[in-house]
C-alpha cells in the first residue's frame, strides 16, 4: 500500500500567512540580496536556506525603490520551487515559506490557522 503525494497548496490563506508572519517576526535576515538582485547564485542560496528551514527572512537592498523591491519578490515567486510561497514582503524584508510534505516538514500548513 503506498501513500498517497503530498498535495501542496497553490496559495496561502489569511489566516495562514499571518501565522506564519508571526512565526517569522523574531528570525534574523538569513540572505542578504547584494546590489546584484536576484542572481542564480541568490536563488541557489535561498533555495537550499528554505529547504533547511522551511520559513525564512532575507533582506534587500536599501537603495531599491519600492517598484524594483516588488519587481524583487515577483521574480523570487517565479524563480523559487512551487511549494515556496511569499509570506510578506515589508520594506526590505522578504519573508518565504516552502511547503514539504508533513512528514518531513516542522511546520504543516494545515496547523496554521
Amino acid at each position: 500500500m503506498s501513500a498517497r503525494p503530498h498535495a501542496y497548496a497553490t496559495e496561502l490563506t489569511s489566516a495562514q500567512r499571518a501565522s506564519l508572519k508571526g512565526l517569522a517576526h523574531a528570525l534574523k535576515p538569513v540572505v542578504l540580496v547584494g546590489n546584484g538582485g536576484i542572481t542564480d547564485g541568490v536563488v541557489q542560496e535561498i533555495t537550499h536556506t528554505l529547504n533547511t528551514h522551511e520559513l525564512v527572512k532575507i533582506q534587500l537592498p536599501g537603495q531599491n525603490s519600492a517598484d524594483e523591491k516588488e519587481g524583487v519578490a515577483d521574480t523570487l515567486r517565479l524563480r523559487l520551487p512551487a511549494h515556496a510561497h511569499l509570506v510578506s514582503r515589508i520594506g526590505r524584508s522578504v519573508i518565504l515559506y516552502l511547503e514539504k510534505a508533513p512528514e518531513d516538514a516542522k511546520l504543516i500548513l494545515k496547523e496554521l490557522r
